[in-house]
C-alpha cells in the first residue's frame, strides 16, 4: 500500500493549527547527519545536513569542535511538519557548507545537539580529501574554488553598515587603449540564503563591442569578514568590454536580482509564545517564519578612462588589432596544372577582438585569377580571456605553367602591453604550375578562336501579324441608364457598405502576437531593400559612417523581422541556430557580412568606395539568398 506524505512549510496559519493539534502522538526523537559527498577534492564543496525528527521541545544549533583543515559556513535552518495518515511528524534541517583546505582522511565530530534541554550525541564523520584537481565524488554544479579573499577591486568601498546582501561592479583596469579589453566583474556579498536570479535591468554598454563570458566559467565562491560578519562572496557575471572610442565612459552597470530567504524567529515567537491555554507550549520545537522575497541588488556606477592608439610608429598595415596575435599563411597544395584551384590560407591567432579583426589579402596576381575569400572565426574564453583564431581561405587559380611565389602578406596591431605596435609578416610560398589540359581551352576562351557562330535559321510567318477584334453586341440590361431604379443597384450597394462597416472594425483590431509576426516576416525583405537603396545613397555620397548604419539596420532589421526579435539582439550565433536549412556557404558570407559591418562602424580605420560597394554588394546577395530559407 502507498502512503501518501504531504509536507507543510511552518508559517503562522500552519503553527496556530498545530497549536490545536493537542491529540496527536509524537514519535521518538531521531537525528542523522547526510554529506552530499564522502570523497572530495581540495577546493570542493561539500554539504553537511544535520536532520533532527519528532523533536519536542527547543533545538539549538549543533556544537561541534574546530574543524581543521576546513572552511565551513552556516546556510542555515529549515524546519516542517508532516501529516501522515492523521500522525504527525516534524522535521528540522541545519545545513552548512564545508571547503576543505588541506588533503587527507579527516574526521569531524563528534557532534552535539541539545534538544528541550537534554544533550544528544552525534556519531563523527570521515572524509576523505583528496589534492586539488584529482577526480572526487559526484561533481558539483558549479565551478568552486579553494576559500580565499576576493580581488582588492572587489571589495566594497567604505563601510558595509547593515546589509545583508549587495552587489560591487567592479573594472580590473581604470584605463585602456581603444579596443583593448576591460572585465567588468559582478561580486555578490550575502549572508542570507540567496539564489541569484540575473539582470532586473541590463548593463548600459553603448560605446562598447560586448563579450559575454558563460556562468560556469565565472562563479567563482570565495568568503569575506567585514566588520566582524562573515560573507559569502561570489563572483556572478563577467563581461570583456572592448571600446570603439577614445574618451572617458561612466559605466551603467545595470540592476540584477536574487531570490532571498528572510527569517525571523523573534516576531513568531512573541505572537505565538503561548498557546490558547496561557501557556508555552513544549509539545512542538521552536520555529520560524522563513519568507522568501524577491530583492534587486543596484550596482554603483563606475568610470573607465579610454586613451586614443598613439600616431606615433602606426605602420600602413595596421587596420585596427589590438591585443597579442601571430599569423602563419599556408598553400593547400605546392605542385598543380595550369588551371586548377588552390587554396591560400592564413590563419590569426591570439587575444583580442577577434570578430573586428581583418586578415591581411593578397595582392594582386599577374598570371592568376583571384576569387573572393572566405573567412570563419573560432572564439574561447575557458580561460576568461577572449582568445582564438581567424582563419582566411582565398582560392586563386595559375592561367599557365611556371614557377611561381605566393608573395608574403603583412599584418600590424598594437600591443596594449607595450604601448606599441608590431608587424608580422608570413612566409613566402613557392607554387610549381605544370602544363594542363585545360591551359589550351584557358587560351581559346581568352582568345575567342575556336568559338563557333550561332547557326541562322530562315523566319517564316506562322499567321497574320493583324486580326480584328469582333466586337459583342450591347446589352440593354447592363447600361447604366435609370440604374438607380434597379433592385440589383440596392442590393449591390449595401453588400458593400456591409463590407465597408466590417473592414472598418477588423483594421482597429489590436492583431494578435502570432498576426504581428507574419506581418513583419512578409514585410521584412521589402523593408531591408528599402534601406538598401538608402544605403547606396549614402555610399554614392561617400558618406562612410552614413553608409554603414543603414546597411547595418537592413541587414539586422531584415533578421530581426524574419525571428520575431529586436534589432539589437540579432547575432550570427542566433541566426546560425534557426538557419537549418541554410547554404554553408550562405551562412560564411553572412559571417564575413556581419564583421564586415562591425568593422566599419566600430573600427578606426578609414573604408574607401571600393571596400562599400563590395559590402553592398555582399548584403544584397545575403538577403537573396535568405529569402529562399526558411528560419524555424
Amino acid at each position: 500500500m502507498t502512503t501518501v506524505k504531504r509536507k507543510i512549510r511552518v508559517s503562522a496559519l500552519a503553527a496556530a493549527f498545530v497549536l490545536l493539534w493537542g491529540a496527536a502522538a509524537q514519535a521518538e526523537v531521531a537525528i542523522e547527519t547526510s554529506v552530499s559527498r564522502s570523497r572530495a577534492a581540495v577546493g570542493e564543496e561539500i554539504v553537511l545536513d544535520f536532520i533532527i525528527t519528532n523533536a519536542s521541545g527547543a533545538i539549538s544549533k549543533p556544537t561541534f569542535p574546530p574543524l581543521d583543515g576546513f572552511t565551513s559556513y552556516s546556510q542555515g535552518h529549515s524546519q516542517e511538519i508532516m501529516f501522515v495518515n492523521g500522525r504527525t511528524t516534524s522535521k528540522s534541517v541545519f545545513t552548512y557548507i564545508l571547503i576543505p583546505n588541506s588533503s587527507g582522511k579527516k574526521t569531524l565530530g563528534p557532534f552535539e545537539i541539545n534538544i528541550g534541554g537534554k544533550p544528544y550525541k552525534v556519531a563523527p564523520i570521515e572524509i576523505d580529501v583528496t589534492p586539488q584537481g584529482t577526480a572526487s565524488g559526484p561533481p558539483a554544479t558549479y565551478t568552486t574554488s579553494a576559500v580565499a579573499s576576493p580581488s582588492p577591486r572587489a571589495l566594497p568601498q567604505g563601510q558595509v553598515g547593515d546589509q545583508d546582501i549587495f552587489v560591487r561592479a567592479w573594472l580590473d583596469k581604470d584605463e585602456v587603449y581603444v579596443n583593448e579589453p576591460a572585465m567588468l566583474t559582478y561580486t555578490l556579498y550575502t549572508r542570507l540564503s540567496a539564489t541569484y536570479k540575473g539582470f532586473e535591468k541590463e548593463p548600459v554598454t553603448t560605446g562598447f563591442w560586448v563579450e559575454d563570458f558563460p556562468p560556469e566559467k565565472t562563479i567563482k565562491r570565495t568568503e569575506q569578514v567585514l566588520n566582524n560578519s562573515r560573507y559569502v562572496v561570489a563572483d556572478v557575471r563577467k563581461l570583456a568590454l572592448f571600446p570603439t572610442e577614445a574618451g572617458v565612459y561612466t559605466l551603467d552597470p545595470g540592476v540584477l536580482s536574487a531570490v532571498v530567504e528572510i527569517r525571523n524567529e523573534e516576531d513568531f515567537n512573541s505572537f505565538f509564545s503561548y498557546n490558547i491555554f496561557g501557556r508555552r507550549s513544549s509539545q512542538f520545537p521552536q520555529t520560524f517564519v522563513s519568507q522568501v522575497v524577491q530583492k534587486t541588488l543596484p550596482a554603483d556606477k563606475t568610470t573607465l578612462v579610454v586613451k586614443a592608439l598613439p600616431e606615433a610608429g602606426k605602420p600602413a598595415s595596421f587596420t585596427g588589432a589590438v591585443g597579442q596575435y601571430r599569423i602563419e599563411s599556408s598553400l593547400d597544395r605546392d605542385d598543380v596544372e595550369a588551371g586548377t584551384p588552390v587554396t591560400f590560407r592564413v590563419r590569426l591567432k591570439g587575444q583580442g577582438n577577434l570578430n573586428t579583426v581583418k586578415t591581411p589579402s593578397l595582392p594582386p596576381l599577374e598570371d592568376f585569377k583571384i576569387y573572393d575569400s572566405s573567412t570563419s572565426s573560432n572564439i574561447t574564453k575557458d580561460r576568461l580571456i577572449v582568445e582564438g583564431e581567424k582563419v582566411t581561405e582565398t582560392v586563386i587559380v595559375p592561367k599557365k605553367a611556371g614557377d611561381y611565389t605566393v608573395p608574403a602578406v603583412e599584418f600590424s596591431y598594437f600591443d596594449p602591453s607595450t604601448a606599441s605596435y608590431r608587424t608580422l609578416k608570413t612566409e613566402p610560398r613557392k607554387l610549381t604550375v605544370r602544363p594542363g589540359s585545360d591551359e589550351a581551352a584557358e587560351t581559346e576562351a581568352a582568345t575567342g578562336v575556336g568559338v563557333q557562330p550561332v547557326e541562322k535559321e530562315n523566319l517564316s510567318l506562322t499567321g497574320k501579324d493583324i486580326r480584328y477584334i469582333k466586337m459583342a453586341a450591347p446589352r440593354p440590361w447592363l447600361l447604366p441608364k435609370d440604374l438607380h431604379r434597379r433592385p440589383l443597384y440596392w442590393f449591390v450597394d449595401a453588400v458593400l457598405a456591409a463590407l465597408a462597416v466590417l473592414l472598418t472594425a477588423m483594421a482597429g483590431r489590436k492583431p494578435d502576437a502570432r498576426g504581428a509576426l507574419a506581418a513583419r516576416i512578409r514585410r521584412s525583405g521589402q523593408a531591408a531593400r528599402r534601406r538598401l537603396r538608402t544605403a547606396e545613397q549614402k555610399m554614392k555620397a561617400g558618406k562612410q559612417d552614413d553608409f554603414y548604419a543603414e546597411t547595418s539596420k537592413a541587414v539586422h532589421g531584415y533578421f530581426a523581422d524574419k525571428l520575431g526579435l529586436a534589432p539589437q539582439i540579432v547575432t550570427f550565433e542566433k541566426i546560425e541556430q534557426h538557419a537549418a536549412e541554410a547554404p554553408p556557404q550562405a551562412l560564411n558570407e553572412l559571417r564575413e557580412l556581419l564583421q564586415d559591418l562591425g568593422m566599419g562602424r566600430f573600427g578606426r580605420v578609414e573604408h574607401g568606395p571600393e571596400a562599400m560597394r563590395k559590402v553592398y554588394e555582399k548584403a544584397g546577395r545575403v538577403l537573396t539568398a535568405f529569402e529562399k530559407v526558411k528560419l524555424q
